[in-house]
């Protein structure tokens, strides 16, 4: 399994590089953990044209890259960071730019891919940040994957237990649903590609 780790922090020695560490020593050779910090990437805001809607954005950026690693992965751990009881300005704008200006042209790739979050901050407003990355999981059309409990660290602490644990669990079972649909799905690794049509009785 090919995990790409997508940390929204700014500072290279704080909980989330912990958070990271940590993907690394429990997934051992389970998984190839690629680490996509944020900060290294020139993210600009939308500039809300709309001509994104049947290409990809024209903004100058970093984010076609950025867009292009993740269609890479097999699975995805989000870990965003809490600013304000929101999500930081940086993971905002990364959610905004690849989701309306690469994903949605481009037909939704992420589709069916393994997805994550692990949430980094003080107190309050954890779940807050973790219910609007879920939203954005399934407008990709992913498949999320949790263990009962959101990773919620709070970075006023030294250490937090109960949310390593609920991140090994987490991983843990995103190796599990890997192995299962590679072997449930196809013998060459990839998802079905066709749609089920919807329909919708009248009345």
């Amino acid at each position: 399994m090919k995990l790409a780790v997508i940390v929204g922090s700014s500072r290279p020695c704080g909980v989330s590089a912990r958070v990271v560490a940590l993907v690394h020593r429990h997934l051992g050779e389970e998984a190839t953990v690629e680490e996509i910090w944020l900060k290294d990437y020139r993210i600009d805001y939308c500039d809300a044209d709309n001509a994104c809607s049947s290409e990809d954005c024209a903004i100058p950026d970093d984010v076609g890259q950025l867009a292009a690693r993740l269609s890479h992965a097999d699975a995805l751990l989000y870990v965003p960071v809490m600013h304000a009881y929101g999500l930081n300005s940086r993971f905002q704008a990364f959610l905004e730019r690849v989701g309306y200006g690469f994903m949605r042209p481009r037909q939704r790739p992420l589709r069916d891919k393994l997805a994550a979050i692990a949430v980094v901050g003080r107190r309050y407003g954890h779940t807050a940040v973790f219910s609007q990355v879920v939203l954005n999981v399934l407008l990709n059309k992913m498949i999320l994957i949790g263990s009962g409990f959101p990773a919620c660290f709070q970075s006023q602490l030294a250490h937090d237990p109960e949310a390593e644990q609920a991140l090994r669990e987490t991983l843990d079972r995103l190796a599990e649903h890997y192995r299962r649909l590679n072997n449930t799905w196809h013998s060459d690794g990839n998802a079905p590609s066709a749609e089920r049509p919807m329909h919708f009785s009248k009345g």
